[in-house]
């Protein structure tokens, strides 16, 4: 597996699966998501690689689920 190390210790790149793994997001989602915040998605050659820190700040953003008792 291709990876390039951050500073933190945690994985900054990966390509899609990768994303899918650490986000549990769908291709499809982190697609839609690539289009509205730019810097997500780099090119590399013929391969798409993903910011992991950018991800990550975007799913920290995110509201909190609101989980009923059902």
């Amino acid at each position: 597996m291709n990876s390039i190390t951050s500073t933190g210790g945690g994985r900054r790149w990966g390509r899609i699966p990768d994303a899918v793994d650490h986000s549990g997001l769908s291709r499809t989602s982190l697609y839609k998501l690539a289009a509205v915040h730019e810097g997500l998605f780099r090119k590399h050659g013929s391969a798409t690689i993903v910011d992991f820190q950018i991800l990550d700040e975007i799913l920290e953003a995110a509201p909190p689920a609101e989980i009923s008792d059902a």
